[in-house]
Parts: structure tokens; C-alpha cells; sequence
């Protein structure tokens, strides 16, 4: 019986590791994308930000409300 709760455990840790990474992913080729963390009170608190040319960038706590937004980056 303790196998299979240390194995359920270790199911959900994982789980929850393969979702919190999903919105980690870089955009579309030609597109940027901005994610932003708030807090509860609605001040920002982090962000990650994945350029046009496919760096990322990031600041702060990714911990909180998250807002995605992404955009078409300009054309030359």
C-alpha cells in the first residue's frame, strides 16, 4: 500500500511539473509573447518575455494571476 502511495505522489509531481511548462514554450516564428504575473492585489510581480528573434527575457516572480499576450512582430 505505501508503493502505491509514493508512486501516485511522483505521478502528480510530475504531472503538475509537465503543466506548469507549458506556458514556458516559445511562440510561433514571427511572433512575440509577453507573460506577466500579478499579484492579488493586481501590481506586477514577473514577467517573461520571448522576443522576436526568440530570446527570452524575464523578471521577478512567476507566481500569481497569469496574462499571456503575444503579437506579430514587425516586418523589416
Amino acid at each position: 500500500m505505501r508503493i502505491k502511495s509514493v508512486l501516485s505522489a511522483a505521478a502528480l509531481v510530475a504531472g503538475l511539473s509537465i503543466a506548469g511548462t507549458s506556458v514556458a514554450n516559445a511562440p510561433p516564428y514571427g511572433t512575440e509573447q509577453f507573460e506577466e504575473w500579478f499579484d492579488a492585489s493586481g501590481n506586477l510581480v514577473g514577467y517573461v518575455h520571448w522576443t522576436c528573434d526568440g530570446h527570452r527575457e524575464t523578471w521577478g516572480s512567476r507566481n500569481g494571476r497569469l496574462e499571456v499576450t503575444r503579437r506579430a512582430c514587425p516586418q523589416p
